[in-house]
């Protein structure tokens, strides 16, 4: 959430639609380079890499006609015109809502490595993805044709401007995993030399008290080549959850032994050795080297034995963001389901064996991840506050209310706070310690939802149904 570009855009703005269409009158923009019509949600961050602009949305804007009705969409754009490359078409889960939100879409964020996408999409599943899509061939998997069929329906033959899968990995069937209502909801893998970490989506069933699968797994690993299961976590976190397993899992290097962190649906955050171990079965599992409660004490209101549930407005709470690492230290907060509002929550420093450093219950709960650098940790809460603390002591800077919901993270660029709310508002706002100034508020005619991306010269800010392209 920290780019190292400069010369970010400061005056720009998205325009106004010609009357009676959803096209963009250029007369009334500011400093945009192109702007996409999307789906009618787009809720996963997108990426920029290899002349190619990567993200998630759903199917209500349709640029195939073969692929009808509700679909999640991941859509690969030209970095330079915005100009449509592939898509893959993925169908949603025929079990319904309980499994995979109507309408939601492609939710995850990506991963990508040269030429290759990974990503945890809404069917429960890790995918590899050529990036150049079908322009190089079918590689890998043969059976896109099937797979991009909806369910009971005949299958349909791939084209150029068709994803090319090169494997997928479907949790559901290989280690039992329950999705509930919106898996993979801003989840996006790890990549560490030839693994692929990721969440698994295990949660709840439609009663938000009984977990189907307690003993499913909340973060697997993968191997890069070929999608095999290598790995899982065995620390009975899926017993233990609250929801769903969302958050991103992140990498430390603790004095060069590497660590995996992750932040899980119990409200613990983990930290699991690189090297796995092998349970009494012989199969690899992550070895735990330490797990830390990031709710303050005082949360874990319910009695001994009963197991926590969301969608109270105090109490412990899971961790959805990704926890980051940064100086020797863990940043991680807490924070509930969207629909459940508001409430307490809290943001934890860690040191790398686990231990708590400080902690903050001013940031409400919260689906951000943090920025930092500088000495300071900027975190967004669902509230719609930014706040600015001294990542070494937690002391409170400055704090600015964009008097609207954040879900996205913020972006620091260049000395600027880059934060889009509920409202479709774009908060800039001045960093450092004497920061917390607004330089300027851009009004966007929709909801924004995702972190703003700022890459090669160009800020990139979407909305529920549109990308837009900035530079100075």
């Amino acid at each position: 959430m920290v780019s190292s570009g400069r010369n970010a855009p400061l005056d720009f703005k998205p325009g106004k639609k010609v009357k009676g269409t959803d096209e963009i009158d250029g007369k009334t923009t500011e400093g945009l380079k192109w702007t996409v019509r999307l789906g009618s949600q787009s809720l996963g961050a997108l990426v920029v890499s290899g002349g190619r602009v990567i993200l998630g949305t759903n199917n209500e804007n349709p640029r195939n006609p073969k692929y009808a009705g509700d679909r999640a969409i991941v859509l690969c754009l030209d970095e330079r015109t915005g100009a449509f490359l592939w898509q893959m078409p993925g169908t949603m889960l025929p079990t319904g809502m309980v499994n995979d939100y109507p309408g939601t879409g492609m939710r995850c964020s990506f991963a990508v490595e040269g030429d290759r996408v990974y990503a945890a999409t809404n069917r429960c599943e890790v995918v590899c993805l050529d990036l150049q899509g079908m322009a190089n061939g079918n590689q890998g998997f043969q059976g896109e044709s099937g797979y991009y069929a909806r369910w009971q329906e005949p299958e349909v033959p791939v084209g150029a401007t068709d994803a090319d899968v090169i494997w997928r990995f479907d949790m559901r069937d290989e280690i039992g995993t329950f999705p509930h209502g919106v898996p993979m909801a801003g989840s996006s893998v790890l990549l560490q030399g030839h693994r692929v970490y990721a969440s698994t989506g295990n949660g709840v069933d439609w009663t938000h008290l009984n977990v189907p699968a307690p003993a499913a797994p909340a973060l697997i690993c993968l191997d890069k080549a070929g999608g095999t299961l290598i790995g899982e976590e065995q620390s009975g976190i899926s017993s233990r959850l609250f929801h769903c397993s969302l958050s991103s899992p992140a990498l430390a290097d603790a004095g060069g032994r590497q660590q995996i962190i992750y932040g899980a649906g119990d409200g613990f955050c983990y930290g699991f050795d690189v090297p796995f171990t092998k349970d009494k079965e012989g199969w690899p599992v992550f070895k735990e080297l330490w797990r830390c409660d990031a709710n303050p004490e005082a949360y874990r209101e319910e009695a001994a034995g009963k197991r926590l549930v969301d969608g109270r407005k105090s109490g412990a709470c899971e961790i959805i963001s990704t926890p980051v690492v940064h100086g020797g230290r863990i940043y991680t907060v807490i924070g509930q389901d969207y629909e459940h509002g508001e409430g307490a929550g809290c943001l934890t420093c860690l040191d790398l064996s686990g231990k708590p450093v400080w902690r903050c219950t001013e940031v409400g709960r919260s689906l951000s991840t943090p920025s930092i650098a500088d000495g300071i940790v900027y975190a967004a809460d669902f509230a719609g506050r930014v706040h600015a603390l001294d990542a070494a002591t937690g002391a409170r800077l400055w704090v600015y209310d964009t008097k609207g919901r954040i879900w996205g993270g913020t972006l620091l660029v260049d000395g600027m706070i880059y934060a889009g709310n509920e409202e479709g508002e774009l908060h800039l706002i001045s960093g450092g310690r004497s920061g917390g100034k607004p330089v300027r508020v851009v009004e966007f005619p929709s909801v924004i939802y995702t972190s703003p991306v700022y890459a090669n010269g160009t800020l990139y800010v979407q909305t529920m149904d549109r990308l837009y392209a900035f530079a100075r």
